[in-house]
């Protein structure tokens, strides 16, 4: 580890000090190197389990590879489908694992590094990309994106790309780039529900340039744009207008704003859940509670971090300019309120949209920092102090998120469905198919009809609940239905030994066995084993979630 963190930094001190441009591409791809495994080291098992949303849309994957093509997902409150295409060329050739869900939220995070950079060196130059390319390298938000394989982690990767082909096309005035960007802003249509709102973003730019007299120039480069768009983004609009209640229905289901309110109480709301949303940022405790966006409650910058983001936004009117700050500043504003709006604020997967911009500011920080050590003393102490004060926080990164061995933990493994996960598993080593844990058997191996039966309690990752039931639906490689050769059982209900297999396994909720036990006895050797329990609650009370149950005709 202390080799990694020398070579770390070094690139760090490349990176804060003057930078040749030979030199900025190896930082880069350095700077990627080092902290993409932080995204993509173990996807099976850390964190431990496939929460039922992953899960979700690993089941949407398997239909794609089917033969279906959907424009919008409407299992699990409805979703953009991008993410599910690229989870079913993934599936395609890991298996049904929790890595092949995984995989492509882990690659768009660690891409985002790059595309972080491309528009922050748009937006202000080669050393503030290089130094926030760092930062979001090593921040825990951007990593936990990338290993819950849901649609977040694509949004800020399409928006970071979108800037940059933007702001290029503005300044080459090159037609071909608006087209581009026009593409790039339709395939963000695809990824995640807030580009409805940060689709408002360029619409103000392009009003405000043709309001500065460059009426001529962005008119025709609009035109460009918005066939481009309208050509990408025109299928989900007319399947918008047609299911109106499947696309616009989980936005409304999770508002806190409800327009038949009170204009007081509306403008309270408002107020309370933008405070909280800004806290998020810095003030400890207040982070995101939610444990598979954030380590509960941690805010998104670290001390060291908060301190060079407060300089930042201090000198950013002076170093930017006012038309810069301004638009970042209505930039950050729309990408905020997707979480400000809704339920659990603040979010961190319906904030994400701030990501391609936020980094900006810690780098002015950190840049003014070093620049103004060097007036003080020494360049070589000055580029020593600023690389340790991001190594620094690097450092508290990877205490809490690795050191702290956070994703393994307990808890963490329960709220990503583990219990269930380790149901499939049980379930896939006695049928001898599928992902059976860790690197453990060939997940492309399908189930092929044997002796064998599984019975599952109805209790036990129910139906009800679209967590654990899609867990095992994914990956389990047999359906989990009415009949053979996986189904419920119901206690009430017994099938007839005529019916059953040679090979039985059943999971039921403790105490099923006192019933099953007299009920097989006769004609089964059996044997039984417990299940997972759940991390103990906050009373020290911890719960069996099944218990095994295996049947072998004598």
């Amino acid at each position: 580890m202390s080799h990694y963190i020398n070579l770390a930094l070094k690139a760090l001190a490349k990176s804060i000090g003057f930078v040749k441009e030979r030199e900025v591409l190896w930082l880069l791809i350095f700077i990627v190197i080092f902290s993409a495994p932080l995204r993509m080291y173990n996807l099976n098992t850390h964190p431990p389990g496939l929460f039922g949303d992953e899960a979700a849309d690993g089941l949407d994957a398997l239909s794609i590879i089917s033969g279906d093509r959907p424009l919008f997902l409407t299992e699990n409150n409805g979703r953009e489908p991008l993410h599910a295409y690229l989870v079913a060329l993934s599936t395609n050739l890991l298996g049904r694992t929790p890595a092949a869900v995984r995989l492509p939220s882990a690659l768009a995070s660690t891409l985002t590094i790059l595309a972080l950079f491309l528009a922050t060196k748009a937006i202000t130059g080669t050393r503030i990309a290089l130094i926030a390319s760092i930062i979001s390298g090593f921040t825990v938000w951007p990593i936990m994106l990338a290993r819950l394989a849901t649609r977040p982690a694509l949004l800020p990767l399409a928006l970071s790309i979108t800037l940059w082909v933007v702001i290029e096309a503005y300044k080459r005035n090159n037609n071909k780039l608006w087209v581009l960007a026009g593409l790039m802003l339709g395939i963000s249509v695809y990824t995640y529900t807030p580009i409805r709102l940060l689709i408002i973003f360029p619409l103000l730019c392009l009003s405000a340039l043709f309001i500065r007299q460059i009426r001529r120039r962005i008119l025709l480069s609009t035109t460009y744009l918005f066939l481009s768009f309208v050509i990408i983004v025109s299928p989900f609009v007319i399947y918008t207008a047609n299911n109106q209640e499947q696309v616009l229905g989980r936005t409304t289901g999770v508002s806190v704003i409800d327009l038949n309110d009170e204009p007081s109480e509306i403008l309270n709301t408002t107020v309370s859940q933008t405070i909280a949303v800004f806290q998020m940022f810095s003030v400890p405790g207040k982070g995101d509670w939610n444990l598979r966006h954030n380590i509960p409650n941690r805010p998104v910058f670290d001390p060291i971090m908060t301190f060079v983001l407060v300089i930042g936004l201090i000198i950013a009117p002076k170093t930017l300019g006012k038309h810069k700050l301004v638009l970042i500043l209505s930039y950050s504003i729309i990408a905020l309120l997707p979480t400000i709006l809704s339920e659990e604020a603040p979010h961190f997967g319906r904030a994400s949209g701030i990501l391609p911009i936020l980094f900006i500011f810690p780098a002015l920080g950190l840049s003014w920092i070093h620049k103004q050590l060097k007036q003080l003393t020494e360049n070589f102490i000055s580029i020593v102090i600023s690389s340790a004060i991001v190594g620094g926080s690097i450092l508290i990164t990877i205490h809490d998120y690795y050191l702290d061995e956070y994703l393994v933990q307990p808890t963490t493994g329960f709220w990503f469905d583990e219990q269930c996960t380790i149901a499939a598993i049980d379930i896939n080593k006695f049928i001898g198919a599928g992902w059976q844990g860790d690197n453990a058997g060939n997940a492309n191996i399908a189930y092929q009809r044997t002796d064998k039966m599984v019975f599952i309690a109805p209790n036990v990752c129910p139906q009800y609940s679209s967590s654990g039931y899609y867990t095992i639906q994914f990956l389990v490689p047999m359906y989990l239905g009415s009949t053979p050769p996986f189904q419920r059982y119901s206690i009430d209900r017994l099938p007839n030994h005529n019916a059953l297999a040679n090979n039985l396994l059943f999971l039921g909720i403790p105490g099923d066995e006192d019933i099953l036990i007299p009920w097989l006895e006769a004609d089964y050797n059996i044997s039984i084993q417990d299940g997972p329990w759940t991390p103990p609650d906050k009373l020290g009370n911890s719960w069996l979630v099944y218990r095994s149950l295996y049947a072998t005709s004598k």
